[in-house]
């Protein structure tokens, strides 16, 4: 499979622009508390998207070069059954991310700023983290040697990894403790 900096290009351009969509919605959504006001009954702070190792750094660089690598795959190694399987774990990630984040537990943030309630950030996320889940698996499947496209591949899936560890280690993944 032949790397192309056109193809790249787009993919960036592409989740950049859904990265700036739901900041934008965040940004306009008046109903969420301000961004670190104490979450009631707790000592946690409300969290907005940059608050976030995996919604800044993560998803502009790391998911950016997992696009990158997917787009690729998608136009040179996909049939018409990988787009069905595709859009089936898009839908199954969307649903088991909604269900975790309508949790008891779930501490609220921009995307779910109250128990049982979804803003449109939120809304706006959930295809994002179900097809970008997708294309990661996709990525594992079908990227079958090596050279570029893997490298780029693996280089985002690092560093999202990293991102992920960070945002563990701030505190920002922890549950809602009432205090």
């Amino acid at each position: 499979m032949e790397f192309s900096w056109k193809i790249y290009a787009t993919a960036v351009l592409v989740n950049w622009f859904w990265i700036m969509i739901m900041f934008l919605a965040q940004q306009f959504d008046k109903s969420l508390p301000e961004q670190h006001s104490i979450i009631l009954g707790t000592n946690q702070k409300f969290l907005y998207m940059q608050d976030f190792w995996t919604m800044t750094w993560g998803d502009v660089v790391g998911i950016s070069l997992i696009w990158g690598a997917f787009l690729h795959l998608a136009i040179y190694r996909f049939e018409f059954r990988h787009w069905i399987v595709f859009t089936a774990l898009t839908v199954l990630f969307m649903t088991g991310f909604a269900v975790m984040c309508f949790g008891k537990n779930h501490k609220p943030d921009m995307g779910y700023p109250y128990v049982g309630k979804i803003s449109w950030n939120g809304i706006l996320h959930l295809p994002y983290f179900g097809a970008g889940v997708s294309a990661s698996i996709f990525c594992v499947w079908l990227i079958a040697f090596p050279g570029i496209v893997l490298l780029v591949f693996l280089s985002g899936s690092v560093f999202y990894l990293v991102c992920f560890y960070l945002e563990i280690q701030s505190g920002n993944f922890e549950p809602l403790r009432k205090s």
